[in-house]
């Protein structure tokens, strides 16, 4: 296990954000992003200790069909404690049973395309995941529900698949 590291230019940024254009204009004036990967085993806690140093902003990756694990809660802790800004990417929604695939598209456009039982399992998974979070303390919601953009006392949660690309732009 190791620390990883990706680079990202501002013109993959400016493409991997196009699609979200239509909802949320934005203006990339980022130079570019260094992703910072840390080991999530539970027994790597010095690395995701000094990964958690070097950060400016973090996304902390939690696992839909699991919630909050230890090494999650440490993370979590580790951030709170270095006022590190960061939001919440609630992975792995390609594992909800019966779940249709849209490619590198917005999360909202994907779960528009599901059926009810899908939507049915995502809610429930995302309300248990929000539940554990607020049982720490953390008052927390799903990115386009905090309609006062109140990213400051309210955590932002954005579905995502690593496998798909789903919910990656609006992440």
């Amino acid at each position: 296990q190791q620390i990883g590291a990706t680079a990202f230019d501002h013109d993959t940024l400016v493409k991997q954000t196009l699609s979200m254009q239509k909802s949320f204009p934005l203006d990339v004036k980022l130079p570019g992003l260094l992703m910072i990967d840390t080991p999530g085993h539970e027994s790597f806690s010095n690395l995701r200790s000094r990964g958690s140093a070097l950060c400016n902003a973090a996304v902390l990756v939690i696992d839909l069909m699991h919630g909050l694990e230890p090494q999650t809660i440490e993370s979590l802790n580790m951030l709170i404690k270095g006022k590190t800004p960061f939001v919440i990417a609630l992975n792995k929604i390609d594992r909800l049973y019966g779940w249709k695939s849209t490619p590198d598209g917005p999360i909202q456009e994907s779960l528009a395309l599901q059926d009810d039982n899908t939507i049915s399992e995502f809610k429930d998974r995302c309300d248990h995941v929000k539940l554990q979070l607020n049982e720490l303390g953390h008052n927390v919601s799903l990115y386009w529900d905090n309609k006062e953009n109140d990213f400051l006392d309210i955590i932002p949660i954005v579905p995502t698949s690593a496998h798909t690309g789903e919910g990656v732009p609006d992440l």
